[in-house]
């Protein structure tokens, strides 16, 4: 579906356009078929295209999100902890992050 000359098409017109989610999941047959200038697809086309297109846009949505949550962590962390520390890591199969605020202890 990605690779699909339609679905190519409905994607950079709505990233032109600055479409929201919501515009796109509202979208009708008749809007879309007018945007592409045809109409040579059907209605579980359109759906599928729409859905992969919402996926994707939530995927972009929630990486900006996380980039804006951590950007405003870090100035916090700057401005009140100017020595903090941070240290991935994991446990089994579960990722955990260690903020040492003022700065990693020492071990001997």
């Amino acid at each position: 579906m990605r690779n699909h000359p339609l679905y190519k098409k409905l994607k950079q017109i709505v990233l032109d356009g600055n479409y929201t989610i919501e515009q796109v999941r509202d979208a009708t047959y008749n809007q879309i078929a007018g945007l592409f200038g045809e109409r040579g697809f059907g209605n579980a086309f359109l759906t599928n295209m729409k859905r992969l297109l919402i996926t994707e846009m939530q995927g972009v949505q929630d990486e900006e999100n996380m980039q804006q949550l951590k950007q405003t962590a870090k100035s916090w962390l700057n401005a009140n902890f100017p020595d903090w520390v941070a240290e991935r890591g994991r446990e089994d199969d579960k990722p955990f992050i260690t903020i040492w605020l003022k700065g990693k202890p020492e071990i001997d």
